[in-house]
């Protein structure tokens, strides 16, 4: 494990009684706080807006990328079927009182960025869904140029900082303050309840609005985080033979899960199921990664409970099983330690390589096990390179 010295004793942490459930779970009061993204297809027999019904009343807003507009994962198939696929469901998820969420927050906009150019094909987009009826209440994306346009084409949509800013501090917020009206809070302090309680206080002060991306699988302080989305951002299936022939993995995160780092998944910014109701209360929308999920539906009946007992690593949007099988996270093993918010919260800036998580991981690192009804926790492999 990278050599590091752990000091820790490991035997002070002790897995919990399975409870860890939030006082008032969200099964018994719906909070329509959750935002999802809009997939195409089935995800193990459930269709998009099958989940979408059964979610409603948790569900504020649906986030989509428009078929041949820039939303930081390359559409290689004709877009034209795509859209009339989309248009319905949106109509549906409008019906069911949810906001939509535009998603143009690219990484690499290419030679048309800051140009008369990317205004015009915008501008085209936007005027095609407001044909449609469609027009977003909000636009997500990591271009300050396409906030401002956007307030241009409509004044009414509320301009949205992507997660992919990486928006760390509020002074970084209040430097786009004059182009957005919304923020999701850089993954990698969001664990920390000082920190976000001071960015839910200035978006207050100042009329802003927070947001969180809850079930990221993302390390926490990625230096190569720019790189990757980059390369999303292109299509990067096309860079296999290269990742064969140099025997380097093009993102850090595989790299080191597959070299049995599993401490770093510790690490990283997710928030479990079980502390969500400490988070809720200071922001304003929290989106769950299902896009590219397997199992949204377990996500989703994660989140809204407020309890998962399975695989963690399922939930979060990583890819990570793959290297952990046959083991698993068992979610109902973590300690108490991590669930009262001390070692996920206070560890949330820089790490010491203290031992707590080699102690987390001893509690709930475990052979795939068989439930009561003969079946087995899931750690189906993931077919791209991607975490």
């Amino acid at each position: 494990m990278s050599g590091f010295s752990y000091r820790m004793n490991v035997g002070a942490l002790q897995a919990p009684s399975r409870r860890f459930l939030p006082s008032a779970p969200y099964s018994e009061r719906p909070v329509r706080k959750f935002a999802i993204g809009l997939y195409f297809g089935k995800r193990n027999g459930r269709s998009f807006r099958d989940l979408a019904e059964q979610y409603a009343p948790y569900l504020k807003e649906v986030c989509f990328s428009w078929p041949g507009l820039l939303s930081a994962r390359e559409q290689d198939e004709d877009p034209l079927p795509l859209r009339r696929l989309l248009v319905d469901d949106l109509k549906f998820c409008r019906s069911k009182g949810m906001a939509l969420d535009l998603l143009v927050s690219d990484t690499c906009y290419g030679d048309k960025a800051f140009m008369p150019a990317q205004r015009e094909d915008y501008f085209r987009h936007l005027k095609e869904l407001s044909s449609y009826g469609l027009m977003p209440e909000i636009v997500t994306t990591t271009s300050p140029y396409i906030a401002k346009i956007t307030k241009k084409f409509d004044a009414s949509v509320d301009r949205r900082a992507s997660v992919n800013m990486r928006l760390n501090s509020t002074l970084a917020m209040e430097y786009v303050s004059d182009v957005f009206d919304s923020y999701y809070i850089c993954r990698d302090v969001q664990r920390d309840l000082s920190t976000l309680k001071l960015f839910a206080e200035w978006g207050r002060k100042n009329g802003k609005t927070i947001c969180m991306l809850a079930n990221s699988g993302c390390l926490r302080c990625c230096p190569w985080q720019t790189f990757h989305e980059t390369l999303l951002s292109h299509d990067f299936k096309h860079i296999l033979p290269e990742v064969k022939k140099m025997k380097m993995s093009p993102t850090l995160c595989s790299g080191l899960i597959a070299e049995k780092n599993f401490e770093e998944i510790l690490r990283g910014s997710w928030i479990r199921p079980e502390d969500l109701h400490r988070y809720e209360p200071h922001v304003s929308v929290i989106k769950l990664s299902t896009r590219e999920a397997d199992r949204p539906d377990l996500i989703l009946k994660a989140y809204t409970s407020g309890s998962f007992d399975g695989d963690l690593l399922q939930i979060l949007d990583s890819g990570f099983s793959r290297f952990v099988a046959p083991m698993v996270f068992d979610n109902k093993s973590f300690p108490e330690e991590w669930s009262e918010g001390m070692i996920a919260g206070r560890c949330a800036s820089d790490c010491t390589h203290c031992g707590k998580c080699t102690g987390v991981l001893n509690l709930i690192l475990k052979r795939n096990p068989s439930l009561p009804d003969g079946s087995a926790y899931s750690a189906t492999p993931q077919e791209t390179v991607t975490a």
